[in-house]
């Protein structure tokens, strides 16, 4: 039987969708606002074109090289800024910048310093850094004091506090940053494509398909780019649930 929950979102779903067909029948211009079945159909044609998965593969490659790179310096800056806090006074400055700084700004920048194809990636992990830093810091700094203490009479070495005790600590704290970040990389991403206009990537095709007029391009294009995001994150929580049951096990032996 389906659940409450299940039920309830299913019936959201719907409702969005008789609210677009409504507003496409009352507006009667496809060049506006298509309805639902002639997007449906324009990305039944999406799929068949060879060129689409070229764009999807360069996307889904620039996504994820960017979000690896900044899960890593992020989990650099975010130990030093927890272990040391002149060392969190110091960047402080730079992650108020970036997170106060418009996506379109660093853009722009990003355009007068790099290829095309690296303003995506540039700005991707500009955008994600100060969230997972901040996770991963905070992490560090609210590992429970009784351990810590329970380290010190036994005399244990920093590395095996760090490793044994205070990156564990983190790791619930790092996985739910890095699920906020993964969402985000593929915005960014794709908003960088759109400006950037590299040889291929879904934010390009979206600019095309926006100077040539169509609209149901556009909405078809934009709702794959939605379900590839909603996928990748949702491998990251079963990522993020084994990793937590793995710890948690770990954690009473």
């Amino acid at each position: 039987m389906m659940s409450k929950k299940r039920l309830l979102k299913l019936s959201s779903v719907g409702l969005l969708v008789l609210a677009w067909q409504a507003s496409s029948l009352l507006i009667q211009s496809e060049l506006i606002l298509p309805s639902p079945l002639t997007v449906i159909r324009d990305a039944s044609r999406l799929i068949g074109e060879p060129l689409f998965y070229g764009s999807l593969a360069n996307t889904f490659l620039r996504s994820i090289f960017s979000f690896l790179l900044s899960a890593l310096l992020s989990a650099l800056l975010g130990l030093a800024a927890g272990l040391f806090d002149d060392f969190a006074s110091f960047i402080s400055p730079w992650m108020t910048v970036i997170k106060s700084t418009p996506v379109v700004s660093f853009i722009l920048i990003a355009l007068f310093w790099f290829g095309t194809d690296l303003v995506p990636i540039f700005v991707s992990i500009l955008m994600t850094l100060p969230i997972m830093t901040e996770a991963i810091s905070a992490g560090i700094r609210q590992t429970d004091a009784k351990l810590l203490e329970m380290a010190r009479i036994y005399h244990f070495k920093k590395r095996d506090i760090l490793t044994h005790i205070q990156i564990p600590s983190a790791m619930p704290f790092f996985l739910s940053g890095a699920g906020s970040a993964l969402g985000l990389t593929w915005k960014v991403v794709v908003a960088g494509e759109i400006l950037a206009l590299p040889r291929s990537g879904l934010g390009s095709a979206l600019q095309t398909a926006k100077i040539h007029l169509e609209t149901p391009r556009v909405f078809s294009i934009t709702i794959m780019t939605i379900m590839l995001s909603l996928l990748t994150e949702l491998a990251f929580s079963f990522l993020a649930r084994s990793t937590r049951t793995y710890l948690e096990k770990e954690a009473k032996k």
